[in-house]
């Protein structure tokens, strides 16, 4: 047996599953300042937990749409380009994928909870 360093090109590859990258951008947006997994009604209703993703890879490109919920009140362009830029940097980070395409939709923006007030009688 001998200890020779194996060739750069003959040392194997990295894959990783398109779940994988789904899941990370998943995480990206969730992590994003005013991005809210609450929804109120949607698993009723049949939806999906937000945010949710789905990648096109292609080689070692990449593009992403991602659907997230936003905080009431916040504003929508500047939550949704901090999640597009979330995204691209994170996937980026990965080392083996070039980012061409980050599309963010507004899926839902829940309404403040409301405390009712009881009545005295």
């Amino acid at each position: 047996m001998t200890d020779t360093p194996v060739e750069p090109g003959e040392r194997g590859s990295l894959e990783i599953k398109h779940k994988a990258v789904e899941r990370l951008a998943v995480l990206a947006a969730r992590c994003t300042d005013s991005v809210t997994d609450r929804h109120p009604g949607l698993r009723v209703l049949g939806g999906r937990d937000l945010p949710k993703a789905d990648v096109s890879i292609s080689g070692s490109r990449v593009r992403a749409k991602v659907e997230v919920a936003v905080t009431w009140l916040s504003p929508l362009a500047k939550v949704a380009a901090a999640v597009r830029a979330a995204v691209a940097r994170d996937l980026s980070e990965l080392g083996i994928y070039t980012v061409d395409r980050v599309d963010v939709t507004v899926q839902c923006v829940p309404a403040e909870a409301t405390v009712e007030e009881g009545r005295v009688q």
